[in-house]
């Protein structure tokens, strides 16, 4: 898909804040929202309230990064380092109801 900040898996909708930069590490936080407009409750997956992998366009530079291990602010919080420039397809798990769903995004680091 084309670069957006909120995407939208099995009637809940996933945004995020954040930037990441090629260098330095940077916070990306994710937000998810229920089909009722709530936060619904965030389960523990393989021990994380989410895993976040990240595929650059091209060369397939690849990242999976593990989150905060506590919710902040009811987001899950994830520290990236990106190799360099590059367009990239974030992929996030997170789990609720006792089902794992994955959002994607497409991010531009410049």
């Amino acid at each position: 898909p084309a670069p957006a900040t909120t995407t939208t898996v099995d009637g809940f909708t996933v945004g995020y804040e954040g930037s990441p930069q090629p260098g330095p590490t940077v916070p990306m936080s994710f937000r998810v929202t229920g089909p009722d407009g709530a936060s619904p409750v965030l389960e523990r997956y393989l021990g994380a309230y989410g895993h976040l992998v990240a595929l650059r366009d091209g060369d397939l530079g690849y990242l999976h990064v593990h989150p905060e291990p506590e919710l902040v602010d009811g987001t899950i919080r994830f520290w990236l380092t990106t190799p360099g420039p590059g367009r990239y397809r974030l992929y996030l798990d997170f789990a609720t109801g006792g089902e794992v769903r994955t959002a994607e995004f497409t991010v531009t680091v410049q």
